[in-house]
Order: structure tokens, then C-alpha cells, then sequence
């Protein structure tokens, strides 16, 4: 009875080990490339419309955003200059994405084409871009941002 027993328990902890690797499956490459696009496409769309919330939840705290004009921006400066309008993106397009994942930190380079409203004009950029991401709490999110002119 006793072997039994032994048996048995053993093989509920073998059991319950293997559920708990099962769990810790690996993210696929492809999942994460996807997961960071989708990070992207959604900073796209907060930046022509942004709220308070929307941009906090796509940028890191300690962000850092770079303008072609050398301009460069901490989260809060970023965040200002987009809910006051003073940059009013009307259009913003990205093409030739590429993405490379190591671990929890990503970069993606792209090509954007954007209309902005400025004061007292309308501006079209085609810009190089070079976004940086790290992954916080399953989320991916903008930690540094540079742009030159294409």
C-alpha cells in the first residue's frame, strides 16, 4: 500500500511540474514580432488622436522622442505638444516596418509620411524612423523614438 502511495504522489508532482513548463512555453518570435506591430500601429493612432490615457499606456515613463529638427522630448513634452494641438497630425503613414526582437527590448524601423498641422501652417514629412520598445507587464511600449529626414 505503501508503494502505492509513493507512486502515486510522484506521479501527481511529475504531473503538476509538467503543467506548470507547459505554462512557461516560449513566446514564438513571429507572436512578439506581431505583438510589437500591433505596439506600433497603436502609437500611429494615438499620436492622430491623442488622449491622456491613450499615451500613457503606449510610452514608457522615462521615453525619450527625437525629432528630425533635433528637437528631442521627454514623455511629459511629448505628451504636451500633442493633447495642445501644437502638432495636429492629419495623416501619418508608415511603410518598409521592419522589426528585430531580443528578449524584452525591440527596435523597429520604418518610413512615415505625415501631414502635421503647426501654427499658422501644414507641413508633409517623409521621415526615417527608430522606434525603440520594451515589454512592461506583457505590454510593449515606446521607450526611445529618433527621426531623420528621409
Amino acid at each position: 500500500m505503501k508503494k502505492f502511495l509513493f507512486l502515486f504522489l510522484g506521479l501527481n508532482i511529475l504531473a503538476c511540474q509538467g503543467t506548470k513548463e507547459e505554462e512557461k512555453k516560449p513566446v514564438k518570435a513571429d507572436d512578439e514580432i506581431a505583438a510589437i506591430a500591433l505596439a506600433v500601429e497603436t502609437l500611429k493612432n494615438t499620436i492622430l488622436n491623442p488622449t491622456q490615457s491613450s499615451l500613457l499606456a503606449v510610452t514608457h515613463p522615462d521615453m525619450t522622442y527625437g525629432h528630425s529638427s533635433g528637437t528631442i522630448e521627454d514623455r511629459a513634452e511629448f505628451m504636451e505638444v500633442l493633447l495642445s494641438g501644437k502638432n495636429d497630425y492629419k495623416a501619418f503613414e508608415i511603410s518598409e516596418q521592419t522589426i528585430k526582437v531580443s528578449g524584452e527590448t525591440a527596435w523597429v524601423r520604418h518610413i512615415m509620411d505625415a501631414t502635421i498641422d503647426i501654427p499658422e501652417s501644414s507641413v508633409e514629412v517623409r521621415l526615417d524612423v527608430l522606434t525603440t520598445w520594451v515589454k512592461m507587464d506583457g505590454d510593449w511600449i515606446l521607450f526611445a523614438r529618433q527621426a531623420f529626414k528621409y
